[in-house]
């Protein structure tokens, strides 16, 4: 089996696992996908089901099943997971509304543009929010540009106008709608993306970087080129190497210097959390991959040691909270939760392969506890599928 190929490829001790390890990513991911959840239909359903909602702040839960349909596709070619993608995408494109005729919209700056608002409350209720819609369309996105790259969208017509009235549609009522916005509200139009904190910024570098390869609107690649490049120096003043751990990587969460970009301090210094630093990590990686010439192979090793030598806690098989290994007061333990970015560095690197591989077969309580399973599966298979090609 392929999968037993990589293992023994990467010098894992294959015995170590339980007999269900020589079951592929694909069987674990079908087998929770199709499971049973507290609504009394199937996961597969209940994300259906969500889509339809029309609130935004479900948004960032369904950003978690974006990515794992879309790395599924990419690994196997199924298209029963490209299937799905799409209908949760469409379901969500055809709740959007006109700003200003939201019943209850208190976003002070309504306009003419699709959006959604929040309808959960304590969470911007009411409101539109671009962390809601940062979390979800970089993924969408993302799709876009895989399905591309796999030949799907020239394979008909139907194909082609899907691809190109959902692009149109991001570019319109995503990208354009808020640098619109960010011009009245910060007479400039990257404020809004680059805000004062690393996580929240990265998810609108990350549509930028994957943007930028789509449209066909100069403007547009001039703009995403211009986010790409603020975050990525924003990020890199950020980063500093641990005094403890001199080749890993230590950082805040809101920006230290601002100077020549459109980002905002935001004191005093926090350190970054591991589990909203998942954000930074997957922005990292689709970099990496797309090439993004402003992260090279000497910037991501420094990203893997923090994992291999500073979050991980060997002798609790668990992972930190902080990037400087410290815990979480108000977050205890969600350094544990690391599927939506730290997983993706092992792209790169073998040594940080094998501990996650390690993670996901000894602390599957762990996967579970934080709700990361069909993650895990799913990006898993799609890194043996990017490895073994």
């Amino acid at each position: 089996m392929k999968q037993i190929a990589l293992f023994v490829l990467l010098g894992i001790n294959f015995s170590c696992f339980d007999a269900t390890a020589q079951k592929n990513w694909q069987y674990y991911f079908d087998q929770k996908y199709t499971s049973l959840c507290w609504s009394g239909t199937t996961i597969r359903e209940n994300y259906q089901r969500i889509s339809t909602s029309g609130n935004a702040y479900d948004f960032m839960g369904l950003s978690d099943i974006a990515g794992t349909l879309m790395y599924m596709y990419v690994a196997t070619q199924n298209e029963e997971y490209l299937n799905d993608e799409i209908k949760i995408i469409n379901n969500v494109l055809s709740t959007a509304a006109v700003s200003k005729l939201i019943p209850g919209n208190q976003y002070p700056f309504k306009d003419d543009y699709l959006t959604w608002i929040s309808r959960t409350r304590g969470y911007s209720y009411n409101n539109e929010a671009t962390l809601y819609e940062g979390y979800l369309f970089r993924y969408i996105t993302q799709f876009l540009y895989e399905i591309k790259k796999s030949g799907w969208v020239s394979r008909s017509d139907n194909n082609r106008d899907w691809y190109n009235s959902t692009l149109q549609f991001i570019e319109k009522n995503i990208w354009e709608k808020w640098i619109t916005r960010s011009k009245k509200i910060n007479s400039n139009p990257y404020g809004i993306f680059l805000g004062s904190r690393t996580d929240m910024a990265s998810l609108w570098a990350f549509i930028g970087l994957v943007l930028k390869e789509l449209t066909e609107k100069t403007e547009i690649k001039n703009q995403c080129h211009d986010v790409v490049n603020m975050y990525d120096t924003l990020l890199k003043r950020n980063l500093t190497f641990n005094t403890n751990f001199p080749d890993a990587y230590i950082w805040n969460s809101n920006w230290d210097n601002v100077e020549g970009t459109q980002g905002k301090l935001d004191p005093p210094p926090e350190i970054q959390d591991a589990s909203h630093g998942n954000q930074v990590i997957a922005y990292i990686a689709i970099s990496k991959r797309l090439n993004n010439p402003n992260w090279t192979n000497e910037n991501i090793m420094p990203f893997c040691n923090t994992v291999k030598h500073v979050l991980f806690q060997k002798s609790t098989f668990t992972f930190a909270d902080n990037v400087d290994g410290s815990a979480s007061d108000s977050r205890p333990g969600w350094g544990n939760s690391n599927a939506d970015g730290w997983l993706k560095l092992s792209l790169f690197d073998t040594e940080t392969l094998n501990l996650f591989l390690s993670f996901a077969y000894q602390r599957q309580d762990l996967l579970v506890k934080y709700g990361q399973e069909l993650q895990y599966f799913a990006t898993l298979a799609f890194i043996e599928h990017v490895l073994t090609q």
